[in-house]
């Protein structure tokens, strides 16, 4: 789980913005209706809670974070607009496309060359 989607917050966020988005979501999502996106804020706030958590969680999360253009379309795909950086709508066809040529060789077998024939 990435607290900073969670909390809907970017990751320059102080701890003065996390707090307040924090309060935000549990005026939102109240325990005694949802208690399964209470636990999760609950979870994320203490990921986050002092410049030092934060810190330590970018240090330790967002390196495995890096995967190929399917898994980063989808992430990208999962962000809220306001989080999205500028010309991100490049980016995304960028990442489209690249997924797609790499489906495209996935499936596509490759096929043998004639030992007489040169390409």
């Amino acid at each position: 789980m990435n607290p900073y989607l969670a909390l809907d917050v970017p990751l320059t966020a102080d701890d003065a913005a996390v707090r307040a988005a924090y309060q935000r979501l549990l005026r939102k999502f109240p325990p005694e209706h949802r208690p399964e996106q209470f636990q999760t804020i609950q979870e994320a706030y203490g990921m986050l809670r002092t410049a030092r958590d934060r810190w330590r969680w970018r240090l330790l999360h967002l390196e495995e974070e890096r995967r190929g253009p399917m898994e980063a379309l989808e992430g990208f795909a999962r962000l809220p607009e306001r989080l999205r950086p500028p010309g991100a709508k490049p980016f995304q066809a960028l990442l489209t496309s690249c997924a797609a040529i790499a489906l495209r060789d996935v499936a596509k077998p490759a096929q043998p060359t004639k030992p007489g024939k040169r390409r």
